[in-house]
């Protein structure tokens, strides 16, 4: 399983979402969103090596977009990010996952 630095995570996140890393202008407020969907992978059931690895990119990412899109009253997170939490929960931190 590759483990990925904060600095890498979030340069992937980036990407995913802005289609390049160059930015840098709310890299600290992107960073609460991430460390706050990683804690709630975490709560969830998903082991910390896990949420950490480059294997949990898209869901972090899925998770993150979830709470932009909040609504009023609460943030219903999408099927995909329910789904892939399910299955990362389920890994096992020496899996290649």
């Amino acid at each position: 399983m590759v483990q990925l630095t904060t600095a890498e995570r979030l340069k992937k996140i980036k990407l995913a979402l802005y289609g390049n890393a160059s930015q840098t202008y709310n890299d600290e407020q992107l960073q609460v969103f991430i460390d706050d969907v990683i804690e709630e992978m975490i709560d969830g059931g998903v082991k910390r090596e896990v949420a950490e690895s480059a294997s949990a990119v898209g869901c972090i990412v899925c998770g993150i977009t979830d709470i932009w899109n909040y609504t009023s009253g609460g943030v219903k997170h999408s099927e995909y990010f329910n789904r892939r939490l399910t299955q990362l929960s389920l890994k096992e931190v020496s899996e290649d996952v």
